[in-house]
């Protein structure tokens, strides 16, 4: 479990930098900023989703933290697999608004989340 706590950590952290600083450089040379910054929700927001998922079933599921970003982050992602599929929910289409304001902010405090759970918890068998 620590090895996969110090993996997360890093890998969140790189796709996060890694991002912004292509991001950034790419959206000013091609002069797309705003279709880079779209993309920066999936893309960061996809592997945060997919580590999340992983904490869920590793029992991080009674942590505070968890159940606050799943309760923020989960109906994001559930109206968009929706709107994939065509299924619009009219009363939900408020959902992927708050995301845009909300995800900058979750996606710092969940690779601080990550940080605090690798250097600072001791983890029990």
């Amino acid at each position: 479990m620590k090895t996969f706590l110090k993996t997360d950590y890093y890998l969140q952290l790189t796709v996060f930098l890694a991002y912004i600083l292509f991001g950034i450089t790419y959206g000013f040379f091609e002069d797309k900023l705003f279709t880079v910054w779209i993309a920066f929700y999936f893309v960061v927001g996809g592997f945060q989703l997919v580590s999340y998922t992983i904490r869920i079933f590793m029992g991080f599921r009674n942590d505070l933290f968890i159940k606050f970003y799943g309760f923020m982050i989960v109906p994001v992602w559930i109206v968009l697999v929706f709107d994939r599929l065509d299924l619009t929910i009219d009363m939900l289409s408020f959902i992927p608004a708050y995301g845009l304001l909300t995800s900058p902010f979750l996606s710092v405090t969940y690779i601080l989340y990550c940080r605090e759970k690798f250097k600072y918890n001791p983890v029990q068998l």
